[in-house]
Parts: C-alpha cells; structure tokens; sequence
C-alpha cells in the first residue's frame, strides 16, 4: 500500500497527554517541511489534543477517526488539507495536565497498542512515541511498565530494546532501565552478543556502512592489562563471539566507560556497545541532547521514540522545544527509504 506515495504516512503517538507529548507534535506539524518528510496520522485522545491545539494554535484541522473508519477509508477517504487522528476513547475529565495519572496513562497504553496494529496493517510505514510517563503506565492497570513491554507483546517477541543515534554514532546498552543493583544479575555473555548484534544490523540500515563498534567494559578503571571478573568473564567471551557470528566487522574494547565516547568520535567509529543504560546516556545526552533518537530493536518496523522525557513540570506552558522529535522525524525518514531500497534491491535480484 505505502509504495503508491513518495511520502510515507507515519504515525504519531501523543504518549502522555498529560505531559508535553501533544504540545510537541503540533508545534512539529507547524513546520512546513515535515510534509515534504511523510503525511501524519495522529493518535491519541482527540478532545484531549483539541484542548492542547486551541492553547497552541486554533487554526489547526485535526479530523477525528476512530480505527475502523480509518481501516476502511484509508487513503482515498482522507481530508487533503487536514491531519488525521485515530481517536483513543478515555477518561478525559480525569487527565490533569502536568499530573500523574492513570487516565493518561491508559490512554498511552492503548495509543500504542492501536498505532502498532496500524504499522501491521500496513496504514503506516513508520511510527514515533511522544515520550510516556512510566508511573502512569504501571498505575494505569494495563499490565504494563513501559513501552519496551508493550512492543514486545505487541511483537510477539521476549524482549525489546532501543540503539540511541546521535550524530555519526549509534549507541546500544545491554542492561536498560532496571535498578542499578540488578545489573550485574542481567549482564550475561548471550545478553551481550543479542544487543550487539541488534546494533550491527542498525548500523547498516541507518549508515549504510561497515559497522566500526567499541565495546565498554562493566568496571571503572581496567588499567596494566587487569581486568575485573566481569570483564574476563562476559564481555571479552562475547566479544569473540560477535566477532564470529557477525564477520567482518571491527569491534575493540573493553574500554573503561568514561573514554569510550570521546574515542569514538575522535577516530569516527559508528557504534558503541555500553553494559548499561546510563554509561552512555549521560555522554551522549551532555553532547547532543536535542539530537538524539531512540530505535526500538526486535521487531519488525520502524518505531523510534525522542530521547527525552514527558516534562510533566512544563506541560501547558507552552514552552515546550519540538527539536528533538523533528530530529526522530528526520531520522525515521531516512530509515524508512533505505528500507525502500532495499526491498527495491531485493525484488531486482
């Protein structure tokens, strides 16, 4: 279906409307040039977006439809002048802007699971996640903690994880968001190989390039050529093991974690390979924050989300900085064309 246009329909989730999620989708649909990028389709609670759009600009035409009615219009049933929003149902009168809540968190819940059921049946090409509220979800009753868990089910896979892009740099944590004392009881040999691997195949799909990974060791100082247990025991292993399964790709460390992105940039490798999640977070996030995208690993489409959080402190102020997201924009375009050509590729051979 998505081959008919140059321009592929992507699919926009407000995550917490509580938050800023709302706010930073429409200040992005102000820029004329994301219409030269895709055609958006929203999705999320309509009033509650409405209530937003007359804060922000009430000039917008935003055209309610509910999933069904999108299903079968889809495309020719489309207002050419107007973006479309595939309307989540919800507790409206309890969503409190710059709260916690479980109305809006239910509401994300149910916006992702609706968005991906549009990506399966090919509506949309590609997929962004305004940022969610974590609390919100798991108070919300939906069984679920995070988006990662909810992509997995929806995937039907046992677990999801994120390669961060920034700039020339694609960055993958083997452990992600769980308390710092169960690192180590998450950090295995086979855990290592499956996140470097997933950032191999991002490498070449984002950068078309021969993948040039550095590997962070576990442990602060790994000075004379002594290694800590985790070291010799993980991460050397399963860095011979990528080494075999993955071929001819250059991977080199461990490296104590407070070089490695320095290094990186300095002799241009296009990956890094962190034990977990915060080693690479605050180097990255310190150099380029509003130009960082989140790559969601293990399924089958392109779902990528802004590296920042919902700015509960913010929300309704109106200050909110849509940079980033036009940056996940821009990189989900790009992804989405090399796809292209490559299926393009596929079908000459």
């Amino acid at each position: 279906m998505q081959e008919r246009y140059e321009r592929p329909w992507i699919g926009f989730v407000l995550g917490d409307q509580a938050g800023i999620g709302p706010e930073i989708v429409l200040k992005l649909l102000k820029r004329p040039r994301i219409y030269d990028l895709c055609r958006p389709i929203i999705i999320g609670n309509f009033e509650l977006l409405c209530r937003t759009a007359r804060q922000i600009n009430p000039d917008y035409l935003l055209i309610p439809y509910t999933l069904s009615e999108l299903e079968n219009r889809f495309p020719s049933g489309f207002h050419e002048t107007g973006v479309p929003v595939v309307n989540i149902d919800g507790d409206v009168s309890h969503v409190i802007s710059g709260m916690i809540n479980t109305a809006a968190g239910l509401i994300a819940y149910h916006s992702i699971v609706t968005a991906y059921r549009l990506l399966e049946e090919g509506i949309i090409e590609g997929l962004i996640l305004a940022p969610i509220t974590k609390e919100a979800l798991s108070r919300s009753g939906c069984g679920y903690h995070s988006e990662y868990e909810i992509l997995a089910a929806c995937a039907d896979v046992s677990e999801v994880q994120t390669v961060v892009k920034g700039g020339g740099l694609l960055r993958a944590s083997v452990v992600g968001h769980i308390p710092f004392r169960d690192i180590l009881e998450n950090l295995s040999v086979e855990r290592v190989v499956e996140t470097g691997c997933h950032l191999v195949e991002m490498i070449r799909l984002v950068y078309g390039k021969a993948p040039r990974i550095l590997v962070s060791g576990l442990n602060s100082c790994l000075e004379d050529g002594i290694l800590e247990t985790e070291e010799r025991e993980i991460i050397m292993p399963a860095i011979v093991e990528l080494r075999k399964r993955i071929g001819e790709v250059e991977i080199s460390g461990p490296l104590p974690a407070d070089i490695i992105f320095n290094r990186a940039l300095e002799e241009e490798y296009n990956g890094i390979l962190y034990m977990y999640h915060d080693q690479g977070n605050i180097a990255m996030k310190t150099q380029m924050f509003q130009t960082t995208a989140c790559i969601y690993t293990n399924i089958p489409y392109p779902v990528l989300s802004t590296g920042h959080g919902s700015a509960l402190d913010i929300a309704e102020l109106g200050v909110a900085n849509p940079t980033n997201i036009s940056y996940v924009l821009t990189t989900l375009s790009e992804i989405i064309q090399t796809k292209r050509q490559m299926v393009g590729l596929l079908r000459q051979a």
